[in-house]
């Protein structure tokens, strides 16, 4: 388990919301790593894409949410994806 940094993180506004579209490519999630977004309490929504293939044929992406810190569960390393984060911001 390690903190991550995204390689980008893509801001659009959805009305009062704003999503946050972050890419991890060559800063890849590993099982049990986390995301300290700096959203807190902020996050109303939260969602992965996985865009690569396992090799284990776990294809999903579990996150779970503490103050603003997303800890992503892979069910194996080196997987890359998008992470889609709604927030009051």
């Amino acid at each position: 388990m390690a903190a991550k940094t995204p390689d980008s993180v893509v801001r659009e506004s959805l009305g009062s919301k704003t999503l946050f579209i972050a890419t991890f490519s060559t800063n890849d999630i590993d099982d049990g790593d986390t995301w300290a977004t700096g959203l807190g309490t902020n996050i109303v929504g939260y969602w992965g894409n996985l865009t690569d293939d396992g090799t284990q044929a776990k294809e999903a992406i579990d996150i779970s949410n503490s103050s603003g810190t997303l800890t992503f569960n892979t069910g194996e390393d080196n997987r890359t994806g998008l992470i889609f984060v709604l927030a009051n911001a």
